[in-house]
């Protein structure tokens, strides 16, 4: 795509990050949009919640997100921003759900967008260890060192966590102090921060992809720029019995200034009575 013409154009865009995340946006965004990604000076976004659970996030993903894009826009002294908030979940026994939001700000047009992805995550689920060599074996089996790990210790209802556990001799030397000592639990996790977690580096970055292409594209109605995404809708017809399903029929696309929309229908026009909860209750 040709940057040339496009409403961000040799601006600059704030991504409220202290991960090198500005990384991971600027590639698509020069290549798309022609502008450029920085990163703010002196940002903290622990204060937003950390995954280690020593700052507990009071807002959930999107107001998160939205909080440190305007923080990061402040420090950074731009009006145009970026943040991104990541959850892991555990919900189907050791299966770990990576659920990442992408946020844009625009105070000058007065635009908050959206992007987001629900992925199952490459990563184990933190456990508890008993030993070095568990410890060992749990990195090797995460990908360390490019994925880095972090280990938790309780004791006396106090928790505290290592982190920065990047290379095979920090990981024996915290290793060897954390089990000479006698602490009630030990848990090992992998570090999810964007900067020691290939995988969800690389989420971040297709949703930074898929942002830019929708910062590209104008609304048909009033040409602000962001159209895009922002729902589907279900309903395709079982081919048995004619009743909704759930799977999904439509998808619809927004304009975040105005209130045109579309609706996209998808290809599939009947669906299989395994989607059906009459045919398959």
């Amino acid at each position: 795509m040709n940057p040339a013409g496009t409403h961000y154009q040799n601006e600059s865009i704030t991504f409220a990050t202290m991960h090198g995340k500005e990384l991971l946006a600027r590639q698509s965004f020069a290549d798309v949009l022609g502008a450029s990604v920085i990163a703010p000076p002196e940002l903290d976004t622990d204060v937003f919640g950390t995954f280690t659970g020593e700052v507990p996030r009071a807002a959930g993903p999107r107001g998160t997100a939205l909080a440190k894009a305007r923080r990061g826009m402040e420090l950074g002294n731009t009006r145009l921003g970026l943040a991104s908030e990541g959850t892991f979940s555990t919900g189907f026994g050791t299966i770990v759900e990576n659920t990442e939001v992408l946020v844009f700000v625009d105070d000058i047009l007065q635009l908050e967008l959206v992007e987001g992805s629900i992925e199952l995550s490459p990563l184990p689920a933190a456990r508890p260890i008993a030993h070095l060599d568990d410890a060992l074996n749990f990195a090797t089996a995460v990908g360390f060192p490019e994925q880095w790990i972090i280990l938790q210790t309780t004791h006396n209802g106090t928790t505290t966590s290592y982190k920065n556990i990047g290379d095979p001799d920090s990981l024996r030397m915290i290793g060897e102090k954390v089990f000479t000592n006698e602490y009630e639990s030990v848990i090992i996790s992998p570090d999810y921060r964007a900067h020691h977690c290939p995988s969800r580096a690389a989420s971040i970055r297709a949703l930074c992809e898929r942002m830019a292409r929708r910062l590209a594209t104008e609304c048909p109605s009033c040409s602000t720029p962001g159209f895009g995404h922002v729902d589907v809708e279900y309903g395709v017809p079982c081919e048995n019995c004619g009743i909704a399903t759930n799977m999904i029929a439509a998808d619809i696309h927004e304009c975040g200034k105005c209130a045109y929309h579309q609706r996209v229908m998808r290809s599939v026009k009947r669906a299989s009575p395994q989607w059906c909860n009459d045919c398959n209750p």
